[in-house]
């Protein structure tokens, strides 16, 4: 031990991330290792004997990043099913499940609305309005399947339900670490923000959003190989898993469009010569988008009752509801509830003297609550527009030209194929663009969305993952949803034992430090798609004839080159200090 001091990486905010570099890039000499290029993971790494070296070789067979993290997402989700093992041992009963925070849609709606019993509802029947599931189709498709294996008049069906969903669950994950990892390439370590975050322990069998997880993954997968039919159909089944996934398809859409009319055609440059319409990202961008939004419409067709697919039942149920449980626009009914008494102490009096006029605010109706949420939609688009796509400029355009009998792919990237080159730019634009876009997106419509349960927070990993955002931020936000996962059981308690549960004034507090974290989480999307156009700069004028660059060019600003390079001799950083 020499004692001397290596000044760990920090990032400036804006400045571009080591994650933002195209995942098909070799810096010529190792792996990207989060342990050497993450502050806090390479933090943390001595645990394991310190961060990677700059030798590192890439791992092959079993040890590759998505095997390991498919094998470790096992381990996380298996914490999950010890976490709600009170219940599964002694049932989901009201108000114990509560008080043990192991409350789980699961076992709980499978009992209430008939699924094991003799007089079992047909599959149009569950799933429409008044069938008792209420899940978005594809979630009580999946259900009624899973229903169906089970013996519903066997002692402990209920478990044994819950136990088969969990194993289904556990490989929906599976799928979508691989699927995750496969998109980020030589990044692929950095699927670990989907297969080890806390949040799957938390809310992982709280219901069924790990379906929508999945499928997501693997959409924005087909995206990057350049499959968009596959892609959006894949997301168009997200949809009807999850709604709120819909707007990554919005924001495909969108960064498509914006890149069609951001080159003038008639300039005298190679690159802006190319058509619009002839961009393949361009064209898959909007193939997409409207294959979602069409599978989505059908998905409903079929499985709900209806030629419209209850869209109209949908839309009036969402007008005239009251928010739910997790919203901001619980908020004034939470200060209404939690006024405190001005005779208890000296605090209550001042409180009252100061902000009477907040806790004098009465409950949202679900009228006025949807005209807030679309006003705050429209302002939240118009500042994601602004911060985003009409502040950075898209990527180098790329297109096929005719030259003499060979067809010809312009890139960014030189490449001896066309095919391999077109699959690596649409990849890197999925994982520079349209995840840090849509993770800020997502991000923002949850916080300003009617009701925010406790598993929404899910559909953020794979976008997080494919963002490349630090270990920093992701445990900020996972803390903000651990504690807010606590405090939602214990305050819905307190309506049947109020002694013992949550007051609304706590519950006040957590949700909000909830919404906070996710509103974190988007900021930084926001901050990683600013960055990315720095990168781009930073390539534009360098000749890259091997298809490789120094670590010198990856680097960010706010990485020092011999953190990151380290003694190539010695196989160790260099001193700083």
């Amino acid at each position: 031990m020499s004692g001397r001091r290596v000044r760990q990486p920090s990032v400036r905010p804006g400045s571009p991330r080591w994650s933002q570099t195209a995942a098909d890039i070799d810096d010529g000499e190792g792996v990207y290792a989060p342990s050497r290029l993450d502050p806090l993971v390479r933090s943390a790494s001595p645990v394991i004997g310190g961060p990677a070296g700059r030798r590192l070789a890439s791992a092959g067979g079993f040890w590759r990043a998505g095997t390991v993290l498919v094998v470790l997402s096992a381990v996380v989700f298996g914490l999950g099913i010890v976490q709600k093992q009170h219940c599964r041992a002694d049932g989901w009963s009201s108000p114990d499940q509560f008080w043990h925070a192991c409350y789980s849609d699961i076992p709980v709606v499978y009992a209430s609305s008939g699924l094991g019993g003799a007089e079992r509802l047909g599959l149009t029947a569950s799933l429409g309005s008044g069938g008792g599931l209420g899940q978005s189709p594809l979630a009580g498709l999946m259900m009624w399947v899973t229903s169906g294996l089970i013996d519903g008049d066997a002692a402990g069906a209920n478990r044994s339900f819950f136990d088969l969903t969990a194993l289904l669950l556990a490989a929906l994950l599976a799928v979508a670490v691989a699927a995750t990892a496969f998109t980020l390439g030589r990044r692929g370590w950095d699927a670990s923000h989907l297969a080890l975050s806390p949040v799957i322990v938390t809310a992982g069998l709280i219901s069924y959003q790990l379906l929508a997880v999945a499928l997501v993954a693997v959409a924005l997968f087909a995206l990057s190989r350049s499959r968009a039919l596959a892609g959006g159909l894949l997301l168009g089944l997200g949809i009807a898993a999850a709604p709120q996934v819909a707007v990554i398809a919005l924001v495909v859409a969108v960064l498509s469009l914006w890149r069609s009319h951001s080159y003038d055609p008639e300039s005298d440059s190679e690159e802006a010569a190319i058509e619009a319409g002839r961009d393949p990202r361009a064209l898959a961008g909007v193939t997409f988008a409207g294959s979602a939004v069409i599978a989505w419409l059908l998905v409903r067709v079929v499985l709900l009752p209806g030629v419209s697919g209850q869209l109209g039942t949908t839309w009036d149920a969402w007008r005239q509801g009251s928010p739910g449980y997790g919203s901001l626009w619980l908020v004034p009914q939470l200060l209404g509830a939690s006024e405190p008494d001005p005779a208890s102490s000296w605090g209550g009096r001042a409180a009252q003297l100061f902000f009477g006029w907040l806790f004098g605010a009465d409950a949202l109706s679900g009228t006025a609550t949807s005209v807030l949420v679309v006003i705050a939609m429209i302002v939240v688009t118009a500042l994601l527009l602004r911060l985003t796509v009409a502040r950075v400029a898209p990527l180098a355009p790329i297109g096929t030209a005719r030259t003499g009998d060979d067809d010809q792919t312009f890139t960014g990237l030189p490449s001896s194929k066309p095919s391999s080159a077109l699959s690596s730019t649409m990849a890197d634009w999925v994982i520079r663009r349209v995840a840090p876009a849509s993770l800020a997106a997502l991000a923002f419509l949850l916080v300003i969305s009617k009701s925010l349960p406790a598993q929404a927070s899910l559909l953020l990993l794979p976008l997080m993952a494919l963002t490349g955002l630090r270990w920093r931020d992701h445990l900020i936000w996972a803390a903000t949803e651990a504690v807010y996962f606590v405090g939602i059981w214990l305050y819905i308690a307190a309506e049947t034992t109020s002694n013992r549960g949550l007051p609304a004034q706590f519950y006040l507090i957590m949700l909000l430090a909830r919404l906070a974290g996710i509103t974190w989480v988007g900021i930084q999307g926001i901050l990683v798609y600013g960055g990315s156009q720095a990168v781009d700069e930073s390539f534009r004028d360098q000749a890259v004839p091997t298809g490789s660059i120094g670590i010198e060019e990856i680097s960010s600003p706010g990485l020092d080159e011999g953190t990151l390079r380290g003694d190539r001799e010695a196989g160790t950083p260099h001193s700083l200090g």
